[in-house]
């Protein structure tokens, strides 16, 4: 990290403050030029996508959430966009970045996957918002209970373009991991949270255009709808601490959770390898 200004690093307050409410806002890490690359990059894929399974690296193949026939009006959620465009494998790259999350993490990180996203202007009479849910909740092949993302917005974002908010504190709550991504019902899945007795504190991420938010894997966040003329665009990238590794756990019923990286990094062994160096590389060393 010699390399990196240290005032775009957290301070120990900051760790801190992470570690007790789940959430931490950084400096601007990205100039204005490597976002609008990202912008025009992002377009182009979009452009590309006329069916909804694509190429992956390493001859893996993946059904889309969102490709041109879903609609140019829906709320758009791409996986693994670093893998396959550059501008946004750049982002993935920026130095400060991976020391970020290595800093909050308390040790080396490696990608664990990423989303591009996308979020359309809605009407009132049709929402569309980012439901209440926990990052854990979709990850239960993982072995860390301490995984995190950093979310980076394309443009300034505040609660109009619909920010991402997080439920401050949440992560050291009871799970609360059957909550939606999906729903835009944000009141009705608020009073499915299980608190432990704590209140209930939205914190909505209000940030320039280059920072980036970092939150914990357990801390219950989501978004509300975008009410501006403007679509709000920003990239999640989900990141494991090196040590995490795959583990078998069942779902109630006895069937196994699975996540596509069981399959994309799969090994001739016949397990999933969560440091495959394409899927997982190393985006951020402790000094």
């Amino acid at each position: 990290m010699n390399d990196i200004d240290p005032k775009l690093l957290p301070t120990e307050t900051d760790i801190a403050h992470y570690h007790e409410h789940g959430w931490y806002i950084s400096p601007c890490l990205f100039d204005d030029d490597t976002l609008d690359r990202a912008v025009e990059a992002s377009e182009v894929y979009y452009a590309g996508l006329k069916q909804q399974r694509i190429e992956l690296p390493n001859q893996r193949t993946y059904n889309l959430a969102w490709w041109q026939g879903t609609g140019a009006d829906k709320l758009r959620k791409n996986d693994y966009t670093t893998t396959i465009v550059p501008e946004l494998h750049a982002l993935l790259r920026v130095p400060a970045l991976g020391a970020t999350a290595a800093l909050l993490a308390g040790e080396d990180v490696r990608l664990w996957h990423d989303q591009l996203l996308y979020k359309p202007p809605s009407p009132p009479e049709a929402p569309q918002a980012v439901g209440w849910h926990t990052d854990f909740g979709y990850w239960r092949t993982c072995s860390s209970p301490d995984m995190l993302t950093a979310w980076v917005p394309f443009t300034d974002v505040d609660e109009e373009i619909g920010t991402i908010t997080f439920v401050d504190g949440s992560h050291r709550w009871p799970e609360n991991n059957h909550l939606n991504f999906f729903s835009s019902d944000l009141d009705g899945l608020e009073k499915k949270f299980v608190t432990g007795g704590a209140p209930v504190v939205k914190a909505p991420a209000i940030m320039r255009r280059g920072q980036v938010s970092f939150h914990h894997c357990k801390t219950i966040h989501g978004s509300p709808p975008n009410t501006t003329d403007a679509p709000r665009r920003s990239l999640a990238l989900h990141l494991q601490p090196a040590s995490n590794t795959y583990v078998e756990r069942h779902h109630d019923n006895g069937t196994l959770y699975a996540h596509p990286n069981d399959e994309l990094t799969r090994a001739a062994d016949g397990r999933p390898h969560y440091d495959d160096p394409v899927y997982c590389p190393v985006v951020g060393v402790l000094p």
